[in-house]
């Protein structure tokens, strides 16, 4: 039904670094974890940057003289340096601050690695502005977190990084709204997706047998597809489908009526797990059980195709392909599982809109609203944004594989 996961599944392609570039990275992400410490340590860290002009003139003399930008400062007047001082000490650290929010661990290892390559082959002038900016931040020939924040404001200075860029916090600001939210929004699917595994474990006849409208139950005349004989109550427990009044709704949704798909039969859906989980009487004899109702096999059978468009949709959609690649790599989840939990899903959904519709009391309406929220959300996890694509699907898996046999 699906092609292996890793042809489809998005792998890194970053290839490993050489030994010497490695070292020197790994230097680097030191240097900078230094420099956070410090400035989480340090009451005002802004203050190791507060030169006199001489003092940044003199600095650049002696380190970045002849480097890109250098010449610039000597053109600035006291007044000019001091004032682009003052307005360079804050965005520096702005800067600092947002890129540790925003940027991971892999991400400042890659612009390293970038940057050292580019340096190992004599190609410093290649570098960008942000490459420039924290190799002079975490320069190790420098000894202290203070030489090199000062080494970086000199680069600031020079390249007048403040001025080019000083909307840089405002975009900052969104950006990280952004990814706050992100952050929470994916902290909501993997505790979906963990919810969807847990309910996966409990899984048993969702895969062959899935719940109908209880209008199907009083038209089986005239419906090829259908078979109940018992007047909206199951045939094994002869409970009502509907009977709220000796029934909670956690166990009139248990029992909800479902049609088995290799015949047509339809029983309430916990009377026919517990017929699936009942020892075998004469296992090798009859190794396969068969339906509570008539002698059509529904175990050791091939099970009912789902809808092709909902294969398409977990190859296709960005969210379903996230959801499918962590239950695969991260939960140990094979591919055919995750579609018995859609259309597990597929299942509870009709459940619970066709019990609402002959519900009437405001406790019990409630209880199901509550059922239908989850339910929203776990079609959230698969890519589902709405009930148009989810509706049809959800309808074409309903009768899809349906043979009626007398």
């Amino acid at each position: 039904m699906f092609d292996e996961p890793d042809n489809w599944i998005p792998q890194s392609s970053l290839a490993p670094a050489s030994a010497p570039v490695y070292q020197r990275v790994r230097l680097r992400m030191r240097n900078l974890r230094g420099l956070r410490n410090f400035g989480q340590e340090h009451n005002n860290p802004q203050s190791v940057l507060s030169m006199t002009p001489e003092v940044i003139r003199k600095f650049n003399q002696q380190h970045l003289l002849g480097s890109p930008g250098s010449s610039r400062i000597t053109t600035l007047t006291d007044d000019e340096l001091e004032q682009e001082a003052s307005q360079a000490r804050p965005w520096l650290f702005g800067l600092f601050d947002c890129h540790e929010r925003l940027l991971d661990r892999e991400h400042q290892m890659r612009m390293f690695r970038l940057a050292v390559e580019k340096q190992m082959a004599g190609c410093s002038d290649h570098w960008s502005e942000m490459e420039r900016l924290y190799m002079a931040l975490t320069d190790y020939e420098l000894g202290t977190p203070e030489e090199r924040l000062r080494f970086g404001f000199l680069v600031v200075l020079q390249l007048n990084l403040s001025g080019q860029l000083q909307d840089v916090s405002k975009l900052a600001t969104v950006r990280t709204d952004r990814i706050q939210r992100a952050a929470t929004m994916d902290a909501e699917l993997d505790e979906l997706r963990a919810q969807i595994v847990e309910k996966g474990r409990s899984m048993k006849v969702d895969h062959f047998a899935c719940a109908i409208p209880l209008s199907l139950l009083t038209a089986t005349a005239n419906n090829v597809s259908v078979i109940d004989d018992n007047a909206g109550c199951c045939p094994i427990c002869q409970n009502s489908y509907t009977a709220v009044s000796d029934f909670s709704i956690e166990e009139l949704l248990a029992d909800f009526p479902v049609r088995i798909k290799h015949c047509g039969h339809v029983v309430g859906k916990a009377c026919l797990e517990q017929w699936m989980a009942t020892p075998k009487i004469e296992a090798a004899k009859y190794p396969h059980r068969t339906c509570p109702l008539c002698r059509i096999k529904i175990e050791g059978v091939t099970a009912p195709r789902v809808p092709d468009q909902l294969s398409q949709h977990l190859k296709s959609d960005r969210r379903a392909m996230d959801t499918v690649r962590e239950l695969v790599y991260g939960w140990d989840v094979e591919l055919e599982e995750c579609l018995e939990s859609i259309v597990t899903c597929m299942s509870e959904d009709i459940a619970c809109r066709e019990l609402r519709a002959v519900i009437t009391s405001k406790k019990e309406g409630k209880v199901l609203d509550g059922r239908i929220a989850e339910l929203r959300k776990e079609k959230w996890a698969w890519g589902f944004r709405g009930d148009g694509v989810w509706g049809r699907l959800r309808d074409e898996w309903m009768d899809s594989g349906v043979v009626r046999r007398e």
